[in-house]
């Protein structure tokens, strides 16, 4: 028997009908309208043995509540007919779209047809395909939001582009894959978006047609963004960067990018998939840099250093006095976490699914939540694929996960985090052991 591969792509449009609660900024707002569409893309992967693998993408923030995430899956297994290990959930994190926690039932209902609808779409197209990958370089589009005055460099610019034709060599679709925020319209934008994305798939598609499938597929991110201090982000800064004429401008990078990346793209067809799901404790905080008196005394020095710049006029409107806002907002946000930490509630660790799914030499990994670039970037570079990738907010959200380095220097990301300095490196370690073993299973075939 050869090893032939089935490929079927399926999209729908999941955008509420009504105007939700925004999600993604501590000011975001209920939505007034659409910009564009926000889109459940689903494509499904079956070899000659049988064995199916499905990589689905939403165009929403993050899926909290796990229970959630598990109703996604098993609508998609349903209609595949397939474990729900076997399918890889991934959110876009775009910031422009509704809060799933707070969102009504009717929504969450529509929501989970039309993910159902896109995977029976991609049911229907399963037909003989060719698959191929390569990478390329993309500076511009991503920036390493914590290190802005350093140049602010992505730690791991590499663009996965995967490109899927017909049996003949007719292009049928396009995945492609980086590590970056689609948070770029800030928490003034009340109109449902799949910011710097939409434009990038839709720059792709004026190139191949707009029958072709175009997904983006989120990466690690939790570190980068287009350009903008996150800092200044959360206690709501006006910056000109943050509206539609710059995501155009992103998207337009990253299209121009990926279409050069796709032209030398060879594909084939002799292939087979596999996928494993395991779950691993990953630790959390069992200390904490400060005591809950500290914490609280923070936030009272932090706010009266504040109210004392507010009232002098010559700071009106100044970076100065965004400082001082920032300063207030981190002591709050560490003052959260101390509660949290002390109440007793925080367990040593945290069971957590780790899936590694295989199309040939291509491989993907979950990534919990928003993981820096640099945890995703260093199982890349360890792994015995060619092509590995990690797969943003895989599966449900957790939490922000900073490397063991960048607990020395704090702020946003770090101060919110549930995780220790050790987590990075547990992860990294248990996500390797199981790539290895799908490694190992592919080896014996």
């Amino acid at each position: 028997m050869g090893k032939d591969i089935w490929v079927g792509l399926g999209e729908s449009v999941i955008t509420p009908k009504e105007n939700l609660q925004m999600h993604g900024f501590g000011k975001s707002q209920v939505a007034t309208g659409t910009h564009d569409d926000l889109h459940s893309r689903c494509m499904i992967v079956k070899d000659n043995n049988g064995n199916t693998v499905v990589l689905l993408v939403i165009s929403v923030v993050e899926i909290e509540k796990r229970e959630l995430a598990d109703r996604m899956r098993n609508a998609v297994s349903k209609v595949v007919k397939i474990p729900k290990e076997s399918v890889m959930l991934s959110c876009t994190h775009t910031h422009s779209g509704p809060n799933l926690t707070e969102a009504p039932d009717t929504y969450i209902n529509f929501l989970l047809d039309q993910i159902s609808k896109s995977a029976e779409r991609a049911v229907n197209d399963l037909s003989l395909a060719r698959i191929g990958v390569s990478t390329g370089v993309q500076l511009e589009v991503g920036r390493n939001r914590r290190r802005l005055l350093y140049g602010g460099m992505h730690p791991d610019p590499q663009l996965v582009v995967i490109k899927i034709e017909d049996i003949s060599g007719k292009l049928r679709g396009v995945l492609f894959n980086y590590g970056c925020h689609p948070a770029t319209l800030d928490w003034r934008n009340t109109l449902y978006s799949e910011d710097w994305p939409y434009y990038a798939i839709r720059g792709i598609k004026e190139e191949i047609g707009n029958d072709a499938w175009v997904c983006f597929l989120q990466g690690a991110q939790g570190d980068i963004n287009t350009g903008y201090d996150s800092r200044l982000s959360a206690i709501g800064v006006y910056m000109p960067v943050r509206d539609f004429p710059y995501i155009k401008y992103k998207g337009k990078q990253m299209s121009q990018s990926v279409l050069e990346i796709l032209q030398n793209i060879q594909t084939e067809h002799s292939l087979t998939v596999d996928v494993i799901s395991q779950y691993h404790e990953l630790p959390l905080r069992s200390t904490f840099p400060v005591t809950l008196e500290e914490a609280e005394q923070n936030v009272i020095i932090a706010e009266q250093n504040l109210t004392a710049i507010e009232r002098r006029l010559e700071y009106k409107g100044s970076r100065t006095l965004d400082r001082y806002r920032v300063d207030f907002y981190s002591a709050q946000q560490t003052l959260e976490l101390a509660r949290l930490f002390y109440s007793g509630k925080f367990s040593k660790s945290e069971s957590t699914e780790i899936q590694v799914m295989r199309i040939g030499s291509i491989v993907f990994f979950s990534l919990p939540g928003e993981i820096f670039s640099e945890i995703g970037l260093a199982v890349k570079k360890q792994s015995p694929y060619p092509h590995t990738m990690g797969v943003g907010l895989a599966n449900g959200y957790n939490a922000y996960m900073p490397t063991r380095e960048e607990f020395i220097e704090g702020d946003y990301e770090v101060d919110g985090s549930k995780y220790c300095p050790e987590t990075g490196d547990v992860f990294i370690q248990a996500t390797l052991g199981v790539i290895k073993e799908l490694k190992l299973r592919e080896d014996k075939l």
